[in-house]
């Protein structure tokens, strides 16, 4: 390419100097096509160094060409300490999604060439229950001990990214548009992705699972099934649903069942593992166990375990939801 302008700049001031007149034998025209020579010199070097400062910059080793357009490309990129700094590197981005910057997170084991990724939906909504310090640090601890990839979004306009929440309208594209940066970074195999989502974040693993057959397992955690129950049973939320997502089931049901994998069990094929506490409070178990119901009429691949008295994220029993979780994902990443 810079042949090809070197050679224009030759022909281009053969012609320039032919139309003035100058005569490149004389002395007296010696200075101008000098400077003629000079100036456009300059002017390709800079051009170099615009395009040079134009190309998209690469994060965390990102291979640009494997993105079909901007989404999933990673913009910025901040390395965070948040504990377990000896076995694993955590970092804050920003990536695109639908044209906005958005904000996310990714953990990554420091030893090892390929690993397998969890892309993880939070649960809360807005600023309320966002990924903080805290939730990172149980993210590292868990990518370190199974040796594996974390990355997780916080959704279009929370802690300082652009755009606006939707409860699962189009910031769903926020959590889709994380398989192509998965499978775009040279540490992560592109066949081996999977899903666990949380509360609202449930909510969003059974959408994205009905939009691509890149995840091979999916888990839920205390997951809304049925946004028009909630809705009815959480007076205490429809404030916020009413703004996030324009107005009230009466008003606008299409979007309330959208948002509602209860309406469409045989939409997923994806295998799910369903975790619900019987004491649940803030997603009543019974949203859980009728999508259950549907699954099974349907002859899904699915397994739905309640705990008896436990609360909404099953803190209390950590230790067997973990080791459920990451056996049902290596059953289906063989």
């Amino acid at each position: 390419m810079l042949g090809v302008w070197v050679w224009g700049l030759k022909f281009n001031l053969k012609r320039l100097t032919s139309c003035l007149g100058l005569k490149l034998v004389k002395r007296k025209s010696k200075s101008l096509v000098i400077a003629l020579i000079a100036g456009s010199a300059v002017l390709v070097f800079a051009m170099i160094v615009a395009l040079i400062l134009t190309e998209p910059k690469s994060f965390l080793g990102q291979n640009l060409d494997l993105l079909k357009n901007s989404d999933g490309r990673i913009v910025s990129c901040e390395l965070l300490d948040v504990g377990y700094s000896e076995n694993v590197e955590c970092y804050r981005l920003r990536y695109q999604s639908d044209g906005l910057e958005v904000v996310g997170f990714l953990v990554k084991p420091k030893q090892g060439d390929i690993f397998p990724a969890v892309i993880f939906n939070r649960g809360g909504e807005l600023e309320f229950a966002k990924i903080d310090n805290p939730a990172l640090a149980g993210m590292s601890y868990v990518a370190s001990a199974e040796n594996c990839v974390f990355v997780a979004s916080q959704y279009r306009g929370n802690d300082g990214g652009q755009g606006r929440e939707e409860f699962g309208g189009s910031d769903v594209n926020d959590v889709l548009n994380l398989i192509p940066m998965l499978e775009s970074l040279p540490f992560v195999n592109p066949d081996k992705i999977v899903m666990w989502g949380m509360s609202r974040g449930g909510m969003m693993t059974y959408m994205v699972i009905t939009m691509t057959d890149k995840i091979k397992a999916a888990c839920v955690i205390g997951g809304i099934t049925d946004l028009i129950q909630l809705f009815n049973e959480r007076h205490d939320m429809r404030p916020v649903l009413i703004e996030l997502i324009g107005g009230t089931p009466e008003e606008i049901e299409n979007e309330y069942k959208k948002r509602s994998t209860y309406y469409w069990p045989e939409e997923i094929n994806t295998p799910v593992l369903i975790l619900h506490g019987g004491a649940d409070w803030r997603v009543d178990v019974s949203q859980a166990e009728k999508l259950a119901s549907e699954l099974e009429e349907l002859g899904k691949t699915y397994e739905l375990v309640v705990y008896p008295g436990g609360s909404h994220g099953l803190e209390e029993h950590a230790q067997d939801v973990f080791s459920r979780i990451f056996e049902w994902f290596e059953n289906y990443l063989q």
